[in-house]
């Protein structure tokens, strides 16, 4: 409650100040978070057109679903209050120490566990709104990147960090709620947090969006002689035998 009301002030005292402070990826999800909230609050969005339809994806081409889906967090309430509050602290967070300097890099580890709560929600639950799975994996992801950090439940016992998806999912059920899209998204950032942290898999973004995001690494090869996902395009410029 205490980091509630502390971001809130933040935000309160200096609006703009605050919205420029946060990191590209926390500023642009929130932005748009909000943007699809207010749009279909005022009623001039149709929340049927933001969520995931594999049919309506496949049959009709509409690709935009395969992302709004994770933008749309119902009306204005008490609970999309608290949504953006776990958007903001948590993805700022993570977008600050994990990946700090690799925009590109984070936005791809939430394109890739969107792709698995996609094909999860597919397969198994027929969810179709998977904006609070999304949270629910950058919780995990946060989770295990600040395991030793000490939280305050409503001031009445304290928790590891590391155990906090999994309050979280109680508390959800306590209060009558389904735990499913929660456990899709710890799913989704178990899968991605054992191929990186446990298995040493480096699951980078391509070339072409770390360029774009975060531009060109110092000390890295001319444009010409990269490939799109960064490697190195051999020959091309050598001279032909007998020439």
């Amino acid at each position: 409650l205490s980091l509630f009301l502390s971001l809130l002030s933040q935000a309160m005292s200096s609006p703009e100040e605050w919205y420029r402070s946060l990191p590209p990826v926390t500023r642009y999800y929130a932005t748009l978070a909000f943007a699809a909230t207010a749009l279909f609050q005022a009623q001039i969005l149709d929340a049927r057109l933001l969520i995931l339809d594999v049919d309506a994806v496949v049959t009709n081409l509409e690709l935009w679903r395969l992302a709004t889906n994770f933008l749309f967090f119902g009306g204005f309430g008490f609970p999309f209050v608290m949504s953006m509050f776990f958007l903001v602290r948590y993805t700022k967070e993570l977008e600050t120490k994990r990946f700090e300097h690799r925009t590109a890099d984070f936005l791809w580890a939430m394109m890739l566990m969107g792709a698995i709560m996609i094909l999860v929600a597919f397969l198994v639950t027929g969810s179709p709104v998977l904006s609070q799975a999304m949270l629910s994996a950058i919780v995990y992801i946060w989770s295990r990147e600040y395991a030793e950090t000490v939280l305050s439940v409503f001031g009445l016992f304290q928790v590891q960090g590391f155990y906090w998806p999994w309050v979280l999912v109680a508390l959800r059920m306590l209060m009558g709620g389904s735990p499913v899209d929660d456990l899709v998204g710890i799913f989704a950032g178990h899968v991605y947090y054992f191929a990186e942290d446990v298995q040493g898999v480096r699951l980078n973004a391509p070339a072409l969006l770390r360029d774009y995001l975060d531009g060109p690494p110092r000390g890295a090869p001319a444009a010409q002689h990269r490939g799109v996902f960064g490697g190195h395009q051999w020959g091309g410029g050598g001279q032909r035998l007998g020439g």
